[in-house]
């Protein structure tokens, strides 16, 4: 059963006067448990198509459907529960806030949610999961880019998702850390059938994968 659909999408920007194309008509279907990987240049599309499929972006036109739901027939309140309960991100930035500590970062997700008591144990356990046991006090300042690149990960997989979005996750990371990361994320593919969808320049993401797809000016390349 495909976790994601995506039908047609086109996606355009404006740009003053001009009309930028970044997806021209993409068709892609994702199955459950796949770990797979969106590649191409750098313009490509990648992360515009990864922000459809997070639904952190609407298509021109064509249709997104994530875990059954048509993302077009649903309102803010909708989106925004689907990505709390379904989707997981990992940004190569990391994106976590500086004044909470690595097991406030991780334990955010719940309390946006709303979620069952025991959320600060949840997050400890994600923690551990990653490497990171005795390190949940360190603020984001305090630790290595690899172990501020676990955190996201943490972060991502608490919640339990359906489907983890990692758009360039190794590309600030030396290669011993990326490989180790790398190899975290697999077993939890193995491990629990988690979705995984990349977009990535990194030729280690691309060998394990699964399958590539690759973009070209917003396409996909035959």
């Amino acid at each position: 059963m495909a976790s994601v659909q995506v039908e047609a999408a086109t996606k355009d920007y404006q740009l003053g006067k001009t009309t930028v194309p970044a997806l021209r008509g993409v068709s892609l279907a994702v199955e459950s448990g796949e770990f797979m990987a969106v590649a191409g240049p750098s313009g490509s599309g990648k992360s515009t198509l990864l922000n459809l499929i997070g639904c952190l972006d609407h298509p021109t036109s064509g249709r997104v459907v994530i875990a059954g739901q048509d993302v077009a027939a649903l309102d803010d309140d909708a989106l925004s529960d689907l990505r709390a309960r379904t989707l997981g991100f990992i940004f190569q930035t990391f994106n976590l806030i500086p004044v909470l500590s690595a097991l406030e970062n991780v334990e955010f997700p719940l309390l946006l949610r709303g979620g069952p008591h025991g959320g600060r144990e949840r997050a400890r356990r994600a923690l551990d999961e990653v490497g990171l046991a005795g390190f949940e006090r360190h603020r984001p300042d305090e630790l290595s880019g690899g172990q501020r690149q676990r955190v996201a990960v943490a972060r991502a997989l608490v919640t339990d998702p359906v489907i983890v979005l990692a758009d360039e996750p190794t590309a600030n990371l030396d290669s011993a850390t990326g490989e180790s990361l790398l190899e975290l994320m697999l077993e939890i593919n193995r491990r629990d059938k988690t979705t995984f969808i990349f977009s990535t320049h990194d030729p280690r993401v691309m060998e394990r994968a699964q399958r590539v797809v690759r973009l070209v000016d917003g396409k996909l390349a035959a």
